[in-house]
């Protein structure tokens, strides 16, 4: 049976405010069905995680449907941009690039949170520098965390991902997470 498609009479603020994204191998998952993650995600570290500081209005989050002869697929893509080529940064990011497949959650500019990427269809890290040619180009490096799923990521309304406050020096183990 279908469900209708209510009008939309709230506000519809694009984007993404905030990112946690933990190692694949370090999450499971509860039996959900359809749209909604109702129960928490269990972790087998709860400190094994990394909440990704970015540019203001420099992140967002795409899933566009496919399909191929097994049937229709999704390709997550979260992008952000964080700024600044500095040695905690870099340090960070090869950190992360350590690590391999990610399951990242992030919240939008609703306030919703999502589950992108499960420990079986993860999500992979290409990190790059920008530095720009002028004075005023922004220096930092896109992240793109990427992956193919079988179905749409989830609202995770079991916990959501609050907002970081601002950037802050990176710890110099793995976790990085909010104070």
């Amino acid at each position: 049976m279908l469900l209708p498609l209510p009008p939309n009479d709230c506000s519809n603020t694009g984007g993404v405010r905030a990112l946690r994204v933990w190692p694949a191998s370090n999450v499971r998952l509860p039996p959900y069905a359809g749209s909604n993650l109702m129960t928490a995600i269990t972790l087998l570290d709860a400190d094994n995680y990394a909440d990704i500081w970015f540019q203001p209005d420099s992140a967002g989050f795409d899933e566009p449907e496919d399909v191929d002869a097994a049937g229709p697929f999704y390709k997550p893509q979260l992008q952000v941009v964080v700024l600044r080529d500095a040695p905690d940064l870099q340090q960070a990011i090869a950190q992360l690039r350590a690590v391999r497949y990610f399951v990242a959650a992030y919240a939008d500019g609703n306030g919703l949170t999502k589950l992108v990427g499960t420990p079986d269809h993860p999500l992979r890290l290409t990190a790059g520098l920008e530095t720009g040619k002028k004075p005023g180009d922004r220096n930092g490096y896109p992240l793109v965390f990427a992956g193919l799923t079988p179905e749409p990521a989830p609202f995770y309304l079991a916990q959501p991902v609050g907002t970081p406050p601002v950037r802050r020096a990176f710890s110099a183990g793995f976790s990085f997470g909010f104070s």
